[in-house]
């Protein structure tokens, strides 16, 4: 089966690609991020940079890295004589994972690594950090459109544990829970039409997204993006056809039948089957 190639116009915010692109412009990346999060949040941000495609490198080659679609940094007063900040992770899923809470368990730890200097011991230095995850379906099966996890104290559910680290998981078809800007916000990330612009905040956003959409770099990097995709559906396919192929002209020599006889019953020539049969 091809690969049906998408086009620009056609997609959402949900897709990490236009998330990326929009966040990262110069023009309008920083109301994009700041109506984004001050909806899903709740809460009013004050000064911001934006970073998209943030790649955090291994600590060693054969350990992992991460990579960050979209990182906000928030600008707060200075405490104690040092510059203060919160810091936002934004992700973006489309394809379903199956194990979020470790998923995010290993990019917070890396996350919090960039800010602690070999051998400091003041860990107040620590930003707050928010990891906001939102997909298209419900990775918890409990139907809120969002889910607020926190770490606490099983012991003494009231106690105040300050660490700082706070993971949203926005699901976009959630019918539970949020509020009705919450809602139209992840309808309209989800199915990112100028028909669910519904209220002033989605209109700031759709505009952003309508801007970009129409720049030429952006169009450019998408075009090859689809190529890239394409030529790897492809191989995955003539890998999968040469993996079948293989078993059954291995099944075939079992049964002593000659290369002559296998190319004959798979409708092949004899030297594309000796050529598979090396291969075995």
């Amino acid at each position: 089966m091809s690969y049906t190639r998408r086009k620009l116009e056609d997609l959402n915010v949900l897709d990490d690609f236009l998330m990326s692109a929009v966040a990262s412009d110069e023009e309008v990346g920083g109301d994009f991020c700041r109506t984004l999060l001050s909806v899903l949040l709740q809460r009013k941000l004050g000064d911001i940079q934006v970073t998209a495609q943030r790649t955090i490198m291994p600590y060693t080659p054969e350990m992992h890295g991460i990579r960050m679609d979209v990182e906000v940094k928030e600008m707060l007063e200075p405490k104690d004589g040092l510059p203060s900040l919160n810091i936002y992770d934004v992700e973006p899923h489309l394809r379903n994972e199956k194990n979020f809470p470790k998923h995010n368990r290993f990019y917070q730890a890396r996350i919090d690594s960039r800010f602690m200097k070999s051998g400091e011991r003041d860990f107040s230095r620590l930003p707050d950090l928010f990891i906001l995850t939102i997909t298209d379906y419900d990775p918890f099966g409990e139907d809120y459109m969002v889910y607020t996890v926190r770490n606490g104290c099983m012991e003494v559910p009231g106690l105040e544990y300050a660490d700082g680290l706070v993971f949203y998981y926005f699901n976009t078809k959630g019918k539970k829970g949020g509020t009705p800007e919450i809602k139209a916000m992840l309808e309209y990330i989800m199915e990112s039409t100028e028909r669910n612009a519904v209220n002033d905040d989605i209109r700031e956003l759709h505009r952003c997204v309508g801007k970009v959409k129409t720049l030429p770099e952006v169009r450019e990097g998408f075009m090859r993006l689809e190529e890239v995709i394409a030529w790897e559906k492809e191989k995955s396919v003539e890998e999968g056809r040469e993996l079948l192929l293989k078993k059954q002209i291995e099944k075939k020599l079992q049964k002593n039948k000659p290369v002559s006889v296998i190319a004959d019953e798979l409708e092949m020539d004899e030297a594309a089957v000796q050529e598979l049969m090396e291969k075995i």
